[in-house]
């Protein structure tokens, strides 16, 4: 059976850094399917990163937070949906198929979060919540310069939002090396008890 490791976090956290360092840390290949590659899939001019609407794709919405910073909401359209759920189909037939997997997504929130391990029920996933420091999501969000800067504190509150994970890894306070370990050590711990 296919084993999957199932990435959440905010934008910027991380996540696709650490899921190219699982690919290189493994012996067994794993296929790493996000939500940033679908999204490549789609027509650049259906989506909107510069803070306007975007009728079908996606769009950052302005916003201001209880403390009186800008931030950005992600808004999907019609078309957006329909990629989002695509993305879980795609991650079915892989692993239907006997691929392993490290998905690398933006799930806001136990009910999103519950979508996958609904989608995923019949398989073996390792459902990991990938935390950093407010302060370090931000300053990494300003030096990338492809997201609206804000959007990443909006993320920040909801991303995490009463989810019950198998493993949560800072990537800020702990070195790739340092968090590729712990996978390793709780794969092996969680293999054991199946």
């Amino acid at each position: 059976m296919a084993k999957i490791i199932y990435l959440n976090g905010p934008s910027s956290s991380g996540k696709t850094t650490l899921a190219k360092a699982l690919q290189n840390s493994f012996e067994e290949p794993f296929l790493h399917l996000g939500i940033d590659k679908i999204i490549g899939f789609m027509p650049a001019k259906i989506n909107n990163w510069e803070g306007g609407s975007a009728p079908l794709g996606f769009s950052w919405e302005a916003d201001t937070d209880p403390e009186g910073h800008r931030i950005f909401h992600v808004r999907a359209g019609p078309f957006a949906k329909r990629i989002v759920r695509t993305l879980k189909d795609i991650a079915i037939l892989l692993a239907s198929q006997h691929y392993n997997l490290i998905i690398d997504d933006v799930a806001f929130g136990t009910v999103e979060v519950e979508e996958w391990k609904q989608v995923l029920k019949d398989y073996n996933v390792l459902y990991v919540g990938v935390v950093t420091p407010l302060e370090i999501l931000e300053e990494r969000e300003r030096a990338r310069g492809d997201r609206c800067v804000g959007s990443a504190r909006a993320q920040y509150y909801k991303v995490h939002e009463n989810v019950a994970y198998d493993l949560e890894v800072d990537s800020h306070a702990h070195s790739l090396e340092e968090n590729v370990a712990k996978f390793k050590c709780t794969l092996a711990e969680k293999s054991k008890t199946q």
